[in-house]
């Protein structure tokens, strides 16, 4: 950091214009989706997991805190939603 006081000189420009750039989550896809458009996004922000289709980006973005994500992955991990036909 420099020694310009918080708020003042060019590090508070450069602190404001790095948010202003990071406003939104940063979504990501499995390397498994293979560039197709049939599966989720995923993006951790401000201490939140969010999800999303990646086929309709703007339709609702599914919000989880980190305790509800470690339960739902621990749960896919341990099988519990492998369905049988």
């Amino acid at each position: 950091m420099g020694s310009d006081p918080p708020g003042e000189g060019t590090n508070a420009m450069n602190c404001n214009m790095i948010r202003r750039e990071h406003r939104g989550p940063r979504f990501a896809k499995s390397s498994f989706s293979y560039g197709g458009g049939d599966c989720v996004e995923v993006a951790y922000h401000e201490g939140r997991i969010a999800v999303r289709d990646s086929k309709d980006r703007h339709s609702p973005t599914l919000w989880f805190t980190k305790s509800e994500w470690r339960a739902f992955t621990s749960g896919v991990r341990a099988g519990e939603f492998d369905f049988v036909d």
